[in-house]
């Protein structure tokens, strides 16, 4: 959804309020695409400050389906958040080049809501995904999920410095 700015801009302290669907069925980051579980309207009010400044407040409250950073399975990860952002409008066109974050989500004196939602989310994503506190993973030789049972894996792990000795074992097992 695009909301024109101008509309604020025409009155100092002129306060509007929005509501915009995500409408988007997941969210994408890279090559990783994650859909949605929950996504509510978000809620936009945009006050005019004065002097070509403008205050954004958005609360988003959606929830995303991610897998877990040790055994992939799906979790829901809740995304509840109020975002305050104050914008300045007078900005040279290099100073908005610098600035990148809003010049994301401004277009001429349009403002994308679609855009600033994602950027927001992005922001905002855990750095790890955990479907439990003590997951267990998944065994690095088979693939099986440790957390639903264990594997017949040989998970032995030998000390590096040791290969040479290990070499010499294993030359006699061949004769």
């Amino acid at each position: 959804m695009l909301i024109d700015l101008n509309e604020i801009l025409s009155e100092t302290g002129k306060e509007k309020q929005y509501t915009a669907p995500i409408e988007k069925d997941a969210f994408s980051v890279n090559r990783d695409v994650f859909p949605y579980k929950k996504k509510e309207d978000v809620t936009f009010r945009i006050v005019n400050e004065g002097k070509k400044v403008i205050k954004v407040d958005a609360d988003i409250d959606i929830e995303l389906t991610m897998p877990c950073s040790r055994c992939l399975e799906d979790v829901v990860v809740p995304l509840k958040q109020t975002v305050s952002k104050d914008i300045d409008l007078k900005k040279t066109a290099q100073e908005r080049e610098d600035d990148i974050e809003e010049d994301v989500f401004l277009d001429g004196m349009n403002f994308d809501t679609e855009v600033f939602v994602d950027n927001e989310i992005f922001v905002n994503l855990p750095m790890k995904v955990l479907c439990k506190e003590d997951c267990k993973g998944i065994c690095y030789k088979c693939g099986t999920n440790l957390n639903n049972g264990s594997c017949d894996c040989d998970t032995t792990e030998l000390d590096p410095r040791m290969s040479k000795i290990l070499d010499v074992f294993n030359q006699f097992k061949e004769v």
